[in-house]
């Protein structure tokens, strides 16, 4: 009974773990509202991020058993995994790390690997936009460098193990840093961009 309805629902043939339309959607619709809390009060709400993680790992938990939760869990590690980093070490938003943690819940490890590079190419773009609304054009290129600067910064405190007191620590007690920018829309649009690539071009590993 349980498997003959998964064959009807998910229009898919790797059953144990689909990411069909309706997901897709419901992804989509999440990013939007994080993209709208985002923008108005540069926050991400927990009561949107933690029961779309918590769901998440029960559909898959649901569909595919342990298998369809490992996938699960692996495809949440990989999509909120530098956002952690970026979290712990550079001053990232926390709310950016549980989004992307509850989408990579849903659509498991190898299309959270396109997620991520979707997310980082309009992290970028929308960056460089950001940048040339505030200061103009001519800051574009020192926005870069701090920004390879600050990922350096970051990848080398991973590496040698020194923990950090990063301006996300301090925001507990003080208001967010100058310069800072919502990020849920460049994960909106990443979102919207991986569902595209994967529903025309298909799977990353050829």
């Amino acid at each position: 009974m349980h498997s003959s309805f998964l064959m009807a629902f998910y229009p898919t043939d790797k059953v144990w773990f689909p990411a069909p339309l309706w997901v897709w959607v419901l992804l989509v619709v999440a990013t939007t509202i994080a993209c709208v809390t985002d923008l108005r009060t540069m926050r991400i709400p927990n009561w949107l991020t933690l029961p779309l993680l918590a769901l998440g790992l029960a559909h898959a938990g649901w569909v595919g058993g342990m298998a369809g939760l490992g996938q699960s869990a692996l495809g949440m590690l990989i999509a909120g995994g530098i956002f952690i980093a970026a979290y712990s070490l550079a001053g990232g938003g926390a709310g950016d790390a549980k989004l992307m943690m509850a989408l990579g819940a849903w659509v498991g490890a190898e299309r959270s690997a396109l997620l991520v590079m979707c997310v980082a190419i309009a992290g970028f773009i929308w960056s460089i936009a950001i940048t040339i609304r505030r200061s103009g054009v001519r800051d574009v290129p020192l926005m870069v460098l701090h920004s390879l600067a600050t990922s350096a910064s970051g990848l080398r405190k991973i590496l040698t193990g020194r923990a950090a007191t990063s301006p996300a620590v301090q925001r507990v007690i003080q208001p967010r840093f100058k310069g800072w920018y919502p990020y849920a829309p460049a994960i909106l649009a990443g979102t919207i961009g991986a569902w595209w690539y994967w529903e025309t071009r298909g799977s990353i590993i050829k």
